[in-house]
């Protein structure tokens, strides 16, 4: 009872919203793509206009030189009776133009008509498996659900193999991949899929995301039977604990609302205390406002990209430095988190400009035990055109708390060097790859790429 219950109150709190959600500038998404199954990933190009990938044909908002964003959605119920996507036009503005104009492709996968069901649960679960309560039906147009004619995956995978499909040519040095709410399961589980299939040598190095952010991130309460009565959130978290550990990929949190913890979802506090973690206050919603306030997280992030990234405080004095936002460097990233600080909003949180966002840093641990010595070993120096070749790192201390490495080749045009410290040659000439610390501790090694 008490889960029929939590997921009527957020069905409530999500139609509810749906008019503030839908706007006047927003795609308009006619019958069509409801009346047949259209899951898969879009690429926007200015002005939010929408061009659906299409394996083999040119996409004109994509070009796979370029950094990219994917971002993914969660729940979507009774989404098609107002025939609603999310898209990109946030705050009465088209906010991936911004993206667009500093030179990045920005994408959505939809599985809006997977996500479209009455229980929250039953969305979840077509993430994980395709023997659900609810199968993998889709809804269409009519309000109706397709249950013959559907896929014989789980959401996840679908994602994964439309994703493989969208990047197979792409040659750019950065990925970054954004979820809200559900989707944010669905990144993590996106990148692990890509960091297992990478290891089983089915997909290049280059796939993998350098960045993943969760934002306003849900996870149901108790065990799952398709997960061996697991937790999702702690599923995740061991995904997301490997990914860091073994393919040394940042991740950022940030909580918005009060939807996805409590009664209604569980907090996955050890989710957190590995992540670059923030805690926003937008108190330009009210405590009612807890749909809009669950998005927030999303049109924060995407907005942030055309601000400096936010101050920070700390001791109701700046300390400096910067927090976390989309136009945040991944280093910055990678050396907020871990276990021993989290960032609160204090600063901004009364406007939907990014501008003036604030946050105070807070201390959770003392025991952070610095990288004090780092070591390269390459498995070879001098490699082919379309070669790889492994540098390896040797951490000290071994208890070291933050041991992620950025990676960055002195030209990307000879080796270009992967988030996973893999270089690949190029073209034939000499590079330099330097390792650093979150910390700041350096190492470089030279590798020679011939034809």
């Amino acid at each position: 009872m008490k889960k029929i219950m939590v997921s009527i109150a957020l069905l409530l709190t999500i139609i509810l919203g749906l008019s503030f959600n839908v706007k006047a500038s927003e795609v308009n998404w006619d019958r069509s793509y409801w009346d047949s199954l259209d899951c898969g990933i879009y690429w926007y190009g200015m002005d939010n206009k929408p061009y659906k990938f299409v394996s083999g044909q040119t996409n004109p908002a994509f070009d796979p030189s370029k950094p990219t964003i994917i971002y993914i959605h969660g729940w979507q119920p009774e989404y098609y009776l107002l025939r609603h996507r999310e898209s990109f036009y946030i705050y009465g503005k088209d906010t991936a133009d911004d993206w667009i104009k500093k030179g990045w492709n920005v994408g959505v996968f939809y599985w809006n008509q997977f996500s479209d069901e009455i229980g929250v649960l039953d969305a979840e679960a077509k993430i994980w498996t395709t023997k659900g309560p609810q199968g993998m039906r889709w809804r269409k147009g009519d309000g109706s659900y397709e249950t013959v004619n559907t896929v014989n995956i789980p959401a996840s995978q679908l994602l994964y193999q439309k994703y493989v499909q969208a990047m197979k040519d792409y040659r750019g040095n950065e990925i970054r991949i954004a979820g809200h709410s559900l989707g944010s399961q669905m990144a993590i589980l996106l990148t692990q899929q890509i960091s297992d299939n990478v290891d089983s040598g089915n997909i290049p190095h280059e796939l993998l995301p350098k960045r993943v952010a969760l934002l306003d991130p849900y996870f149901s309460n108790l065990g799952k039977p398709y997960l061996g009565f697991k937790w999702t959130g702690e599923v995740c978290r061991g995904y997301v604990q490997n990914l860091i550990s073994t393919k040394n990929i940042p991740f950022e949190l940030y909580t918005s609302s009060d939807l996805t913890r409590g009664i209604a979802g569980d907090d996955n506090i050890g989710l957190q205390k590995m992540c670059a973690t923030s805690y926003m206050k937008p108190t330009f919603y009210n405590d009612l406002q807890q749909i809009e306030r669950h998005y927030a997280a999303k049109y924060n992030y995407f907005s942030s990209i055309a601000s400096n990234p936010p101050l920070e405080y700390a001791n109701n004095q700046l300390t400096g430095n910067i927090s976390a936002s989309a136009s945040t460097p991944t280093s910055r990233i990678a050396e907020m988190m871990g276990p021993d600080y989290h960032w609160i909003q204090i600063g901004g949180n009364a406007t939907t400009d990014t501008n003036d966002d604030i946050y105070e840093k807070h201390v959770d641990s003392t025991n952070y035990f610095p990288v004090n010595d780092l070591t390269l070993n390459c498995d070879k120096t001098s490699i082919a055109t379309g070669e790889y070749t492994s540098i390896k790192t040797t951490i000290a201390p071994e208890n070291a708390t933050d041991k992620i490495i950025m990676w960055k080749s002195s030209n990307d045009n000879i080796a270009k060097v992967c988030v996973d410290g893999i270089v690949e040659g190029i073209s034939p000439g000499n590079a330099t790859i330097t390792a650093t610390t979150t910390n700041n501790i350096t190492k470089t090694i030279s590798i020679i790429v011939y034809k």
